[in-house]
């Protein structure tokens, strides 16, 4: 062996290129994130308060998503601002966003619209969800999880909620 062989590599240090922007093209294909993706289920046996009808709530689907969360967040809060009574009384209690989805609600003889603000993670779609709720009236009407909608009656023909233990989050 030669001496070159033995001596050390080069100490000249690589460049640091952490400061430096990259964009999909840069990056390799196996490292780009996977698109995050939220369910929000709906509760058709929750109180639904004073602001949503009851019969309008049972016609949504049984959840929203799985699907972007700025898209479930949407469409969970059209919902609410269909099955309400009153389409204000939803919609005035919403701030306008800048850049998300957009809902519309339809009073004083036109036709409303609002952007969303812009969702990226699901604990926001989860915390915006139990604020709307708690300011309708409605706990309980959305879960992350799903719900059992199934209902029974006992002997004496009172109906009585299935209750499912393994709920984690419903708002």
């Amino acid at each position: 062996m030669t001496p070159l062989a033995i001596s050390p590599p080069s100490s000249t240090p690589e460049p640091d290129m952490s400061s430096i922007p990259q964009d999909a093209a840069t990056i390799p294909h196996s490292a780009t994130a996977q698109v995050l993706t939220v369910c929000i289920y709906i509760n058709k046996q929750a109180n639904t308060g004073p602001n949503l009808d009851r019969k309008k709530i049972q016609q949504l689907p049984d959840h929203f998503g799985p699907d972007r969360p700025s898209v479930v967040l949407q469409q969970a809060v059209q919902g609410c601002i269909d099955s309400a009574f009153q389409q204000k009384t939803v919609f005035t209690l919403l701030t306008q966003g800048y850049g998300g989805e957009k809902i519309s609600a339809t009073f004083d003889g036109k036709q409303h619209l609002l952007s969303l603000p812009v969702v990226n993670s699901i604990d926001y779609v989860l915390r915006f969800l139990k604020k709307l709720c708690r300011s309708l009236h409605c706990e309980n009407l959305f879960s992350d999880q799903p719900i059992s909608q199934n209902k029974t009656q006992d002997q004496e023909g009172h109906r009585s909620e299935s209750k499912d233990p393994g709920l984690t989050a419903v708002f």
